[in-house]
């Protein structure tokens, strides 16, 4: 069977068999003409079925037959970026970045949020290891929290997951620990995840250590959600699953 190399090697020597046939520049660049004339007739029949500013499907598709043709390469796209940045104001920026971030969020990132959207702060621990006489302290599991069963997650377990990667986006944000959510905390320490955490550094002869915090919307969050434009009716839907 052949390697997946030497299909590709023969697969570009075609290609460049072809390119020197009689007439196969001319061939190349009318197949090219029509592609794009087949696609800007579709994206003017879409743009009259768009609202204006939307970016269709259609669009994105020319935009690739565009690079296709100009020889597209990293370098272009990155002036590209810089190019439009020079361009953009801040509440365009502010649109890409939500646009970016609500492309990557999972239905239950988006029950999370929903759970935080009112300002409410949620009990939060970290596990941290560290040697016997306490010199280190390294992130053994984190953001462990009962948020995710509150918002009516389909897979709480992953909760420390999904919070830690919008963490990552900046959307939300940990804050000292709740004195009146003792009993809160007590039940997060018992979680599987949080006991085999435990139970693994005690075989490795380490010392588990418990942070006791708080999740909430950072201030970047909130903008996300109110871009969002997340009606009070949705997100109390979301509280009426959750419940």
């Amino acid at each position: 069977m052949k390697s997946l190399s030497d299909t590709r090697s023969a697969r570009e020597r075609a290609g460049s068999l072809l390119r020197r046939l009689p007439g196969a520049g001319l061939a190349s660049e009318g197949l090219q003409r029509i592609e794009r004339g087949i696609l800007q007739q579709l994206k003017q029949r879409m743009d009259r079925l768009e609202p204006q500013g939307s970016v269709s499907v259609l669009a994105v598709a020319m935009r690739s037959v565009a690079d296709r043709s100009n020889g597209f390469n990293p370098a272009n796209s990155l002036q590209d970026l810089l190019a439009r940045s020079s361009e953009q104001g801040r509440d365009e920026a502010q649109a890409a970045f939500c646009d970016q971030v609500i492309a990557s969020l999972l239905p239950d990132h988006a029950r999370i949020l929903s759970a935080l959207a009112d300002g409410s702060a949620y009990p939060l621990i970290h596990v941290l290891a560290g040697s016997r006489i306490g010199l280190t302290a390294e992130p053994m599991v984190e953001c462990v929290s009962n948020v995710g069963r509150n918002a009516g997650v389909q897979w709480p377990e992953a909760t420390h997951v999904y919070l830690a990667q919008l963490r990552a986006h900046g959307v939300i944000e940990t804050g000292p620990e709740d004195p009146d959510r003792r009993v809160q905390y007590e039940m997060l320490e018992t979680e599987q995840v949080v006991r085999d955490s435990l139970s693994r550094l005690q075989k490795a002869g380490m010392k588990g250590h418990i942070v006791r915090r708080t999740v909430m919307l950072s201030a970047l969050g909130r903008s996300l959600w109110e871009a969002g434009r997340i009606s009070e009716d949705i997100t109390g839907s979301f509280a009426d699953l959750a419940g």
